[in-house]
């Protein structure tokens, strides 16, 4: 358990089936988070109105409102929010539009609390350290060239860049990906550089075209283009996680 990253955390559970509310809430507060629980979507805006929480993990269907108007009621109300976590049973929402609404994870029912506790570990660290942290290499390696300043990209929505991710257009077509690929990206502007480590969450192919758009989560960033996102994450409202192209 990982219970150095987790003690002393306030963590929000959102969930109308008691048991397993119950049972996360046990394993989250046995890995030293301080917890509080909500049947409803009602009942977790008032809590988020009296305490200022690290983290969120809802459930997304429950009667009544859901898992994505908590998402949504906590991403207009705050620039900073905390990290949420989705859990789902169904198929209410796609990845591209979890990450895109704000939320940083999308996990699927049965799951392996193990699991759970070692992704509200990792998103419960400031950016800074968790994206210095790994430092391994795939195989699989993007790099891309802008014949634009990074301004001049983003404002041509050449590629977009969220609170914990980017999506842009790349030629790999022909490569079937899927949620677990990691790749190497080496994006070069006429201004910047930005160089890193990225999960493949989502991707889509265009039509009529050779290229394809990828949604990737920063797995980690070398010093200077974490000095670069640092820079944009504060110099304007971002509220996707991996904002949709």
């Amino acid at each position: 358990m990982d219970q150095l990253e987790l003690s002393h955390k306030k963590i929000l559970i959102v969930d109308d089936e008691v048991d397993l509310r119950e049972i996360v809430a046990s394993e989250l507060e046995f890995a030293g988070a301080t917890i509080f629980q909500a049947e409803n979507v009602l009942s977790a805006q008032e809590i988020l109105d009296q305490q200022q929480v690290d983290l969120i993990v809802s459930d997304i269907r429950m009667p009544g409102a859901t898992g994505i108007d908590v998402l949504k009621y906590i991403k207009s109300r705050y620039v900073k929010s905390p990290p949420i976590i989705l859990i789902t049973g169904f198929a209410d929402i796609t990845l591209q539009d979890a990450y895109h609404l704000g939320a940083e994870a999308l996990i699927n029912k049965p799951f392996k609390l193990e699991e759970l506790i070692r992704l509200c570990s990792c998103l419960i660290k400031e950016p800074s350290v968790r994206l210095s942290e790994n430092k391994c290499l795939s195989k699989v390696t993007l790099k891309q060239s802008f014949g634009l300043s990074l301004d001049a990209a983003l404002e041509n929505q050449e590629i977009k860049i969220g609170r914990g991710g980017m999506s842009l257009k790349v030629d790999m077509k022909n490569r079937v990906w899927d949620g677990h690929d990691v790749i190497n990206f080496e994006l070069q502007f006429k201004d910047q550089r930005l160089q890193g480590l990225g999960n493949v969450r989502w991707w889509k192919p265009l039509e009529s075209s050779s290229q394809i758009i990828l949604g990737l989560e920063f797995s980690s960033l070398d010093t200077t283009s974490l000095n670069l996102m640092q820079n944009i994450w504060h110099s304007r409202k971002i509220i996707p996680y991996i904002p949709s192209l």
